[in-house]
């Protein structure tokens, strides 16, 4: 009977042995840290917008955001579109984790290949940047009217002075291209998420979406318009608009409410002008 229970002992532990799993984990390799990256930022002596890219890093992989887009390219030619202060940023993958680094450039020339439409001018006066605020030459600044159909608040039409009754009234917001699609929010209240000064980006396509009606849109990342807001659906943070019209002296907006596809659904208009020096 001993000789039974010894047996049964050693047959457990046996297959206790036998299932224990044996882990062989290879250590991670060391992170390279910035200060031994080997790699060029180098301007075009003759065009100083073209930039040239080089990781000479031995087993590390870059990631560049040249602020006009990113490359993984280890060697790469980039386009700098307008005169400005960029800082390039790397995002370098080591074999035991990821570091960052960045440097600081400076170009002097426009790409010519760049921002032919005037619109971009007319938003931005490029790098230098533009101010817009309410349009209050206008009878009504801001309010809804037929999608596709008006041009301008036709149905609801709200006044400068009851735009002023909202707390908006001096709210502005400036567009540049000074090292990137830069917008700038200064808001008192509206939308809350953006109340006082708020960054991001902008980008213009000039896709129409009804000829006569409008000449492109205008979409904006991690900021919105002056009040760019939808009233009917909870202040709702609108992030697109078509452009029914942008001139050095104007600028005017339309986005139709959530769900609204057709004509003469509910829309609503932002009409600007560039604040005065």
């Amino acid at each position: 009977m001993k000789n039974r229970i010894l047996c049964l002992v050693g047959g457990v532990a046996f297959m206790i042995a036998a299932c224990t799993p044996i882990e062989d984990r290879q250590a991670a390799g060391p992170i390279v840290p910035a200060s031994e990256f080997s790699y060029t930022i180098t301007n075009d002596p003759t065009n100083d917008y073209i930039l040239y890219l080089e990781n000479m890093t031995p087993e590390v992989m870059f990631s560049w955001d040249y602020a006009w887009g990113v490359t993984r390219k280890q060697h790469d030619t980039v386009r700098m579109l307008v005169p400005g202060t960029y800082t390039v940023k790397i995002t370098a993958t080591t074999a035991g984790g990821i570091v960052t680094d960045e440097k600081t450039i400076t170009v002097t020339k426009s790409d010519p290949s760049a921002f032919q439409e005037p619109e971009w001018g007319y938003l931005t006066n490029l790098a230098s940047g533009k101010t817009w605020v309410w349009d209050d030459t206008q009878p009504a600044p801001w309010g809804n009217g037929g999608y596709r159909g008006c041009t301008a608040p036709c149905w609801w039409a709200v006044s400068m002075a009851d735009i002023n009754g909202r707390g908006v009234g001096s709210d502005e917001m400036t567009f540049d291209l000074n090292g990137g699609r830069n917008l700038t929010l200064k808001a008192a209240s509206t939308p809350a998420a953006y109340a006082g000064t708020t960054k991001g980006s902008f980008d213009l396509s000039f896709d129409v979406g009804r000829a006569g009606w409008d000449v492109g849109k205008l979409t904006t990342t991690n900021v919105t318009v002056i009040n760019g807001v939808q009233v009917n659906f909870s202040n709702q943070i609108e992030d697109e608009f078509y452009i029914l019209k942008l001139t050095d002296s104007q600028l005017v907006l339309s986005a139709p409410e959530p769900g609204v596809t057709g004509d003469w659904g509910t829309a609503w208009f932002w009409m600007f002008k560039p604040k005065s020096k």
